[in-house]
């Protein structure tokens, strides 16, 4: 199997962290955001108040980044369609409770996944540090952890490696949140946001079969993933109160991962080991908000890498819609 291939079973969890996102903060007439395409909202949802942002997205990748950083054509491309739906719910003003449910499809090769298969589910809980005011002068700076589920499919995938939708982690991520507002002489607001995040290493993954590791079909052993790192930072213009340009920078890298096991049965079972180098991507996200109040938005745009390291190269185009209940 490709690397790309082996990358598609994680690529909902990659995504996950930075889709904490984006909750209606402004609640005048003024200005209305619905927040960018990645990074998350240090801001927390009032209590009492339900946020659900159902996205939908289409990955597809025809090149990828060496260990030089140079750009190649793959043999093989790689498309997915993937949906995503975050959720929030304030439990009081400064403390919120978060989970985010998906799927995806993939196709390559003239193979495709035998219909739509869970991604790996995400909880985790974000506090308040800094309130930015009535006056909205301060910045607002929260805490944000969440954890992942192994529920996407990830090993024993018959003959079908397009079916790896997770990769059986179970991942601890800490992110540190920043947002402020600023207003520009013509009286319209520009909104900051950056966003830290820090995955803990996870414990060992065991592994059957085909996988999302590129495992063949008569393997049994495990993989042990590094840490990863994400930053992502924002800036949102509010044109009116039903109009907002958006842009989002984001950096992310994941370290090494160190597969071992057995190939084969009884006897004649052979040792299997392979070191995947640690991979890292950059990448801009513009897009274009329209708000239809202080309650719903409908945001739209495209994510696409221009630097990597032994990683995919890729473009996604994205929509979502914010519902605030």
């Amino acid at each position: 199997m490709t690397r790309s291939n082996r990358k598609l079973g994680a690529l909902a969890c990659l995504l996950a962290p930075l889709l904490w996102c984006t909750q209606v903060a402004a609640t005048d007439t003024i200005a209305n955001f619905t927040g960018p395409l990645l990074t998350p909202n240090p801001m927390t949802v009032p209590q009492g108040t339900l946020v659900v942002e159902p996205y939908l997205m289409y990955y597809k990748s025809d090149d990828a980044y060496n260990e030089q950083g140079d750009r190649h054509a793959k043999a093989t491309g790689v498309r997915q369609w993937q949906t995503l739906v975050p959720v929030f719910y304030g439990i009081t003003d400064r403390f919120q409770l978060q989970a985010s449910f998906g799927a995806a499809h993939a196709m390559s090769g003239g193979s495709h996944t035998d219909g739509w298969g869970s991604t790996d589910t995400t909880i985790g809980a974000q506090y308040l540090l800094l309130s930015p005011g009535e006056d909205g002068k301060k910045p607002a700076v929260s805490l944000n952890y969440s954890h992942r589920f192994p529920t996407g499919a990830y090993d024993q995938l018959d003959e079908n490696p397009l079916n790896a939708t997770g990769n059986g982690a179970n991942v601890d991520t800490f992110s540190l949140m920043l947002q402020q507002y600023v207003w520009l002489p013509n009286g319209r607001p520009l909104r900051f946001r950056a966003v830290a995040s820090y995955s803990l290493p996870p414990s060992r993954v065991e592994v059957k079969g085909l996988s999302a590791y590129g495992t063949p079909q008569d393997f049994r052993g495990g993989v042990r993933l590094g840490n990863a790192l994400g930053i992502s930072t924002s800036v949102e213009y509010s044109i009116n109160p039903q109009w907002v340009l958006a842009m989002d920078l984001a950096y992310n890298r994941a370290s090494a991962s160190q597969l071992k096991g057995l190939q084969g049965h009884g006897n004649a079972a052979m040792p299997f080991a392979r070191r995947d180098a640690s991979h890292d991507v950059y990448s801009l996200a513009p897009a274009v908000e329209y708000n239809f109040n202080d309650r719903f938005g409908l945001i739209g745009g495209v994510q696409f890498s221009f630097a990597g390291r032994n990683n995919d190269a890729f473009i996604t185009p994205m929509a979502a819609f914010n519902m605030v209940f």
